[in-house]
């Protein structure tokens, strides 16, 4: 029924790795599979309450003088995108198509640290957060912000913080959760390891996905559920086009698009940041 089984199930023997393209064209297709198997109700094409970008963090003079890893730009500001849901709604895919293109820019370049040298939030190592800027790479995700933390809104955090750092040292934005599995689809991860020159990630073939055990999707860590998907380091101004794929409570899945919205597409206009704006 649910193309995410037959995912898993490939995953599971080992043919995963072999077909990333197949993969990808098999989890885009799960939404018109789902759309002939479940009607979408009023709620689950008004699921998607709100993208927010946080100003995580912004760097002061100590930032400036850390070289370890790269050095920071004067100037830099952390951000965090997260995806506001209605409850018991799942963040499952973020994704690029040939109709709806999917673009992460910024006018300067996106901050990588090797040192950490992030892909995907859980790569961040959580024994590691406090080696300079270590916890200011950039990466996508959903959900995870390092290996055993979710991402959380500073102003949802309540545990507070395990980051020494000013503006950090009480709400770190981090919170124990379960954390999904995440899989990118022919997608340039590399970007995220390039130091010099990440200017703008940009497909109309790819996506990052979230799995839940044998389950696709992901929750956030709050009731609010808020799904954290991209943290970024940049001094120029930030732009995006994003396309996201929900799933709904009832086992069906809603799209939400940038732009050109089609058929049971809903367009949502939070999903674009201009870098005008």
């Amino acid at each position: 029924m649910w193309i995410f089984a037959s995912i898993n199930r490939a995953m599971k023997m080992k043919r995963f790795y072999l077909f990333p393209a197949l993969v990808f064209g098999l989890l885009i297709s799960q939404y018109a599979m789902a759309q002939s198997e479940v009607k979408l109700t009023h709620d689950d094409k008004s699921a998607l309450e709100g993208i927010i970008v946080e100003k995580y963090y912004v760097a002061d003079s100590a930032d400036f003088a850390d070289t370890l890893g790269a050095a920071l730009p004067k100037g830099s500001v952390t951000y965090r995108i997260y995806v506001d849901l209605k409850p018991n709604y799942s963040l499952q895919v973020v994704y690029g198509d040939e109709k709806h293109p999917l673009k992460i820019k910024t006018t300067t370049a996106f901050y990588n640290n090797v040192n950490c040298g992030a892909l995907i939030g859980y790569n961040v190592s959580y024994l590691k957060v406090n080696e300079k800027a270590y916890a200011l790479d950039s990466w996508i995700t959903i959900s995870s912000a390092a290996s055993n933390y979710a991402g959380v809104l500073k102003s949802e955090d309540p545990d507070g913080s395990v980051l020494k750092r000013r503006s950090l040292n009480k709400s770190d934005g981090f919170m124990n959760g379960n954390l999904p599995m995440i899989k990118p689809f022919n997608l340039d991860v590399g970007f995220f390891n390039n130091d010099s020159n990440a200017v703008m990630l940009s497909s109309n073939n790819a996506a990052w996905a979230a799995f839940t055990g044998v389950l696709s999707g992901s929750k956030g860590p709050t009731a609010s559920n808020k799904v954290l998907i991209a943290q970024l380091t940049t001094n120029g101004k930030l732009s995006f086009d994003l396309n996201i794929q929900v799933g709904t409570p009832s086992g069906g899945a809603v799209r939400f698009v940038c732009a050109d919205a089609e058929g049971e597409e809903v367009k949502f206009d939070a999903l674009r940041l201009s870098d005008n704006k």
